[in-house]
């Protein structure tokens, strides 16, 4: 098992990647014309990415020793968002050649692993309740509301699958975005298990205190 050291370290560089890895993609695009930075920041990918960064970073802070259900809820959705953004990415988006691709190796597929891993080595120190879990959904159904009527406004959809001049209509964009949901909701039955079985694990292995 790692020390508390090399979690605070990892969790450190880890969110200091995400954080370089955006900052730099933004400043490469201010430097261009026609740039939005409106539309960047309207991408879940960068949406994803910094919650994983404020989450790591306050992870650093407090280190693997004792927190509270509401801590490891929120690192919990931290990870379904991350696994949601590097899935999405392989399976529609890879195909994209991204403008700069050490940056977009970091954000879709790096900090996704290191989140679950993050979730496996240092697992929740509760039980969550599926009950629970399943408000991870909330951030997504918001994102996918601000995303249609943001983009019925300025005409500009950050993915192809929720633009219904491109995905068919919005009856296609609905169902692309059921079929993401259900495919959340996967994440957050394995997410949900993978934590509280972990978590048993370990807490059997630990020493009883004096």
């Amino acid at each position: 098992m790692l020390t508390a050291s090399a979690i605070r370290t990892y969790r450190t560089v880890g969110a200091l990647a995400i954080l370089t890895a955006i900052f730099y993609q933004l400043g490469h695009g201010l430097e261009g014309g026609g740039w939005s930075t409106a539309d960047y920041f309207s991408y879940f990918t960068i949406l994803s990415n910094l919650f994983a960064a404020g989450i790591l970073l306050a992870g650093a802070l407090r280190g693997p020793g004792p927190r509270s259900r509401t801590a490891d809820l929120l690192r919990g959705a931290a990870v379904m968002y991350m696994l949601t953004t590097g899935i999405v990415y392989a399976v529609l988006l890879s195909g994209h050649k991204p403008s700069t691709p050490w940056a977009n190796t970091v954000v879709h597929k790096i900090m996704p692993l290191v989140m679950i891993a993050d979730w496996l080595l240092d697992p929740p120190r509760t039980q969550l309740p599926l009950r629970s879990t399943l408000s991870w959904l909330s951030f997504p159904l918001l994102y996918i509301a601000y995303t249609l009527i943001r983009g019925a406004i300025v005409n500009w959809y950050p993915y192809f699958f929720v633009n219904p001049h491109r995905a068919g209509g919005y009856l296609a964009v609905t169902a692309g975005c059921l079929a993401i949901g259900l495919g959340m909701i996967g994440l957050i039955l394995l997410i949900t298990w993978a934590g509280n079985r972990r978590g048993q694990t370990l807490a059997v292995s630990r020493p009883a205190a004096a």
